[in-house]
């Protein structure tokens, strides 16, 4: 008899997975955009810090691939009557200024997790998610591993809901046992971008997602993007994001993107002090958190 498996449970525990996590207060990383454009991979890295008690990121704009490719005007490069002549100056930040922290969630958590005190990860609010699905305790209750035969698939739909959830099948993400779950937004699907969501079976964390759309301007806002996540000290952190298709970014079309994070650490005491922040014209950014989404009964 096959096992009825109920995707929106699974969302649920795992929405209690990311509001229990617990973040050093602040961080310092490196942002890592990686690109492939015509047959040649070039690399950036930007030295960036994050608060959580402000959701405050600090990131220092000259990247080591500007430091060691300073942009030297050479050739014709003018403009008549709005067109251009010759090719156009290489791109210095491939994607803009990124200023991203680890710790994102993509609306799986609606508030910027935080370490203690701090009332976002306190106790009593996991219980409220818990309550509010009806899961008195999702590490403790387990879920029926799917069976051999093809489980069936609970779809709910209802009106004000945000997602109409899927359970897709059972699949191995680096080494985890997972759910499958497939979103479809019932209403604007712009903000909520969640398209797919890859739940261990066992502890009922991400290790993947994918998203119909990613930051909040430019290429990325047009295309879907893979997320993958890694533990670090015990604690959940995006490892890297992966365009799904080409892109096209003035002028050059990237064939393979990835954005990901690098040495994510607490802040050392020692740490050089940042440049002071201004606002740059280009930014890779991602849109704040949504309220999280209720994909109830």
């Amino acid at each position: 008899m096959a096992v009825a498996i109920d995707p929106y449970a699974i969302y649920a525990q795992a929405q209690a997975y990311w509001l229990a996590q617990r973040y050093p207060q602040q961080l310092q990383y490196r942002v890592v955009v990686r690109i492939l454009e015509a047959g040649k991979e070039r690399v950036e890295r930007y030295e960036s810090r994050y608060d959580a008690s402000s959701d405050a990121i600090d990131v220092n704009p000259v990247s080591d691939y500007e430091r060691d490719n300073p942009v030297r005007p050479s050739g014709l490069n003018i403009g008549i009557l709005g067109y251009r002549i010759g090719k156009p100056l290489p791109q210095v930040d491939f994607l803009g200024v990124p200023v991203l922290a680890p710790t994102y969630t993509f609306g799986m958590a609606s508030f910027v997790p935080a370490p203690e005190p701090t009332p976002f990860n306190s106790e009593a609010l996991v219980n409220e998610i818990r309550r509010e699905y009806n899961d008195p305790n999702p590490r403790v209750t387990p879920t029926p591993t799917p069976p051999a035969e093809p489980p069936v698939i609970a779809v709910v739909v209802a009106a004000h809901r945000n997602y109409a959830i899927t359970f897709a099948g059972a699949e191995t993400i680096a080494g985890h046992p997972c759910y499958h779950l497939r979103l479809r937004a019932v209403r604007d699907p712009g903000k909520y971008r969640l398209r797919d969501l890859w739940i261990d079976q066992g502890t009922t964390a991400t290790w993947r997602l994918a998203v119909g759309s990613n930051f909040l301007t430019g290429p990325g806002t047009k295309i879907p993007w893979t997320v993958d996540f890694v533990e670090i000290n015990g604690v959940q952190y995006i490892d890297q994001e992966t365009a799904a298709v080409p892109m096209s970014v003035a002028g050059e079309i990237y064939t393979q993107t990835v954005v990901g994070f690098e040495n994510v650490r607490p802040l050392e005491d020692n740490a050089i002090p940042m440049p002071p922040q201004f606002q740059w014209h280009d930014v890779l950014q991602e849109p704040v958190a949504m309220p999280t989404p209720s994909p109830d009964r």
